[in-house]
């Protein structure tokens, strides 16, 4: 009798068992989304109304359950979205950072085709990366990357009426040509159809410049140079036609291209001294004086222009002025390219 009921029991837990399997297996996967019917899309609004990339923005209507894609028009740029954020009657959803600026639709379609178009604007502003080079001079071409470049307007100095000319430009890079201009420094502001942005990096006109070295040894500076041969060279210029040619001796050491004056030049007025230097094939250690004091060693990169910019009072206090500049490697030597060795305002 015993046996008999176990055994009834064993096969009642077996049945209940696969029954369970049998209704799990049955049962709808979910990923959190909201169970919802797909809607008529019959009105939406966004809020807010214009939003920069990256903003968090929400559409608000009857009917806009099942939500499967979003476009803003322009270009048609889909925007990504999380799915358990949608019900009948909201989704959030962030502008995508690669939207075009200026006045638009969205376009939303849900799981049976239906769409909704709402209108929305997007802020894309002049994103600045990079821009080379950044000393100027009128007619100096300066390559500007980055983002929302493709309906850039203007780009002038900033506190001026000065305005560059633009050359080309993408949505990721921009060419200009500076304009004449008799401000010592400024940075640019670059406007585009969603408004204008002021870029970090300053530009220094050279033509305003106390100049060691442009086209050519100024205000008086003569080479005073060993271990090479030093001379200007229509090679790698920064700005106009030429750059310094530093071809330090390679079978020697100790090179130095020192550019003297014999007499000296105030600086008082002056508080930035910078260079550019075009670095050999390998990276080289360069040490570089003021008036042959000062010691400052700085790493040259290999096969491109690096630019080194120091503030007078906190680098060099106490120099009011100059009558010597000497750049030398330590070690054997190799051909550098200097350009725009300068004092400035």
């Amino acid at each position: 009798m015993k046996r008999i009921i176990v055994k009834h029991i064993t096969k009642l837990s077996l049945l209940l068992l696969t029954f369970s399997f049998v209704f799990v297996s049955c049962t709808k996967d979910t990923d959190g989304s909201p169970e919802l019917a797909a809607g008529d899309m019959s009105s939406g609004t966004i809020a807010p109304n214009t939003a920069a990339g990256g903003e968090v923005i929400t559409l608000t209507g009857s009917g806009i359950g099942e939500i499967r894609t979003i476009v803003f028009d322009k270009n048609n740029v889909p925007a990504r979205f999380t799915s358990t954020l949608n019900t009948e009657s909201h989704l959030v959803f962030r502008v995508p950072d690669t939207a075009f600026g200026g006045p638009q639709n969205v376009i939303f379609t849900n799981s049976e085709g239906r769409t909704l178009v709402v209108p929305f604007s997007v802020i894309a502003l002049p994103n600045i990366t990079t821009a080379f080079p950044t000393d100027f001079e009128a007619g100096t071409v300066v390559t500007i990357t980055g983002n929302n470049l493709d309906d850039v307007t203007s780009v002038v100095l900033d506190g001026t009426t000065d305005a560059a000319t633009i050359i080309t430009k993408t949505r990721k890079q921009l060419t200009i040509s500076m304009p004449a201009s008799t401000v010592d420094r400024a940075k640019l502001k670059i406007t585009n159809s969603s408004g204008n942005r002021t870029t970090d990096m300053e530009f220094v006109n050279v033509t305003r410049a106390l100049t060691v070295f442009t086209e050519q040894l100024t205000n008086g500076f003569e080479n005073w140079s060993w271990g090479g041969t030093f001379e200007a060279a229509a090679e790698n210029p920064i700005t106009g036609t030429k750059s310094l040619k530093a071809a330090y001796d390679p079978a020697g050491t100790w090179g130095g291209m020192q550019l003297g004056h014999g007499g000296s030049i105030t600086l008082t007025t002056h508080k930035y001294f910078s260079f550019w230097v075009k670095g050999a094939d390998i990276d080289k250690n360069v040490q570089f004086w003021l008036n042959w004091g000062n010691q400052k060693v700085i790493t040259v990169p290999a096969n491109k222009w690096t630019y080194f910019r120091y503030e007078l009072a906190i680098n060099y206090p106490g120099v009011t002025s100059i009558n010597n500049v000497t750049f030398q490697i330590q070690e054997a030597g190799k051909t550098l390219y200097f350009d725009n060795i300068m004092f400035f305002k």
